[in-house]
């Protein structure tokens, strides 16, 4: 292919926003400098590693690969928040003072407000970068567009969400019907990349190929399969595949369009790993 497909990272779905902050703004309430030693080591570790963990979900989200970065950021993400952890609490502590002479009547529940704003507002910020930078093109390449899905391509996912029931098939199915389709150029390709709205039930297990296919005959007598690829339980792309490892090479300007569903065959592999066909 020729560019880099992005996926939504974690920091962009509507539940990690939600979680994070109620949690900064649930942690704001506590006065560490009121608890005994024991129960404000607590508190310090907990925030640590919450601290930690908003912070590898947040650094190079978007970036395959980019595992080791998260995880060593989120390490000393949560080093630098223990060592820090009383200077903290004589900075909230300060603030505190500085709002209840300023009037406030409960300056904990502003120091809360104030948290959970500022930890939304840079979950909206990330959402925003994860939409824009969903699909990043390399150079040269031709400019992402949408549009509605083409009624073969819809016809084909749905013959393979709809051949076995299967678990997460239904939420897959509930996605299709919303879907889009973002394309670079105008010409054929043997990829329909999918765009499904956020607010959508995802399908378990997150990342797969769907476990049915469909299956056609190409020119020549060649063996094809259709594949559905599933990302962050979310549709993500058909692609079109050589069925034997021997004909890796035909589809390479070869394959004008999309098959007829009435063509195709929906295959499975069984408990042996051959690939047997579907009765519908």
């Amino acid at each position: 292919m020729g560019f880099d497909q992005q996926h939504q990272p974690m920091n962009a779905s509507p539940a990690f926003g939600i979680i994070s902050t109620v949690v900064a703004g649930g942690l704001s309430l506590i006065d560490a400098s009121k608890l005994d030693a024991q129960p404000r080591r607590a508190v310090h570790a907990v925030t640590a590693v919450l601290t930690g963990f908003y912070v590898a979900a947040t650094i190079a989200g978007s970036k395959r690969g980019s595992v080791p970065l998260k995880t060593a950021a989120g390490i000393a993400a949560t080093g630098i928040a223990l060592r820090f952890a009383d200077a903290g609490d004589m900075i909230e502590l300060r603030f505190q003072e500085k709002l209840r002479e300023a009037g406030a009547k409960h300056p904990r529940r502003w120091m809360a407000v104030a948290a959970a704003a500022a930890t939304f507002a840079g979950y909206l910020s990330d959402r925003a970068a994860a939409r824009k930078s969903r699909f990043e093109a390399v150079p040269g390449h031709p400019a992402e567009h949408e549009r509605a899905l083409n009624p073969g391509v819809r016809s084909i996912a749905e013959g393979i969400l709809g051949a076995r029931d299967i678990l997460g098939a239904p939420e897959l199915l509930a996605q299709l019907a919303s879907a889009r389709e973002v394309y670079w150029d105008r010409e054929f390709t043997a990829a329909a990349h999918f765009r499904v709205p956020d607010e959508l039930p995802r399908a378990v297990p997150h990342n797969q190929i769907f476990p049915v296919r469909a299956q056609f005959t190409g020119q020549g007598g060649t063996l094809l399969e259709l594949l559905l690829h599933i990302y962050d339980g979310k549709l993500d792309m058909l692609t079109v595949n050589a069925a034997g490892p021997d004909d890796s090479d035909y589809l390479d300007g070869v394959l004008q369009g999309w098959p007829n569903p009435s063509e195709v065959t929906h295959v499975i592999e069984d408990s042996g790993g051959w690939t047997v066909p579907i009765d519908e």
